[in-house]
């Protein structure tokens, strides 16, 4: 069984960067580390997503946009996007299926792991898909697709519990 928790994103910020140099530099005058393509890391301040080739999001209220924005210069930018998205918590044994019910992702390959990201369609809408561990997957849904979503999720066998 897979409970499907939905609730507000919480402090979100798109870190992007202009060039493809710019991302040791970028890392150093962020303060951390940015992963590599399909790959998320845990940081005391919160978590960072890769979700695009140039794009990063930082989750979580430990991140000071306006100083990442600051010692990045004009080599990025870093903006609030967490309005436009909503955060569904996926826990539970079947969630990968649930996943491949909706979706175009292969959710049971062995690669697709703790600390993995992918950007995929699920339910024709644009999703972001974080695996946090073996029970549990954040998706981060566009909120203006949440509802079309949740109602075909629910109308798949989809358990949504309060959060």
């Amino acid at each position: 069984m897979t409970e499907m928790l939905v609730g507000p994103v919480g402090a979100l910020l798109s870190l992007d960067l202009w060039h493809g140099t710019d991302d040791a530099a970028a890392a150093l005058a962020a303060g951390f580390a940015l992963p590599a393509a399909g790959r998320a890391e845990t940081l005391p301040t919160g978590s960072v997503l890769r979700v695009g080739p140039r794009r990063w999001w930082l989750l979580g209220a430990g991140f000071s946009g306006d100083a990442i924005a600051q010692a990045l210069g004009d080599s990025g930018t870093v903006t609030t996007i967490a309005g436009g998205w909503v955060r569904v918590q996926l826990v539970g044994s079947t969630w990968r299926g649930l996943l491949m019910d909706c979706g175009l992702i292969d959710a049971e390959s062995p690669d697709f792991g703790p600390g993995t990201v992918a950007v995929t369609l699920l339910s024709h809408a644009r999703c972001v898909v974080h695996v946090r561990d073996a029970m549990r997957c954040d998706l981060f849904v566009p909120a203006s697709y949440a509802e079309h979503c949740l109602a075909q999720w629910r109308d798949l066998g989809w358990q949504q519990v309060a959060a």
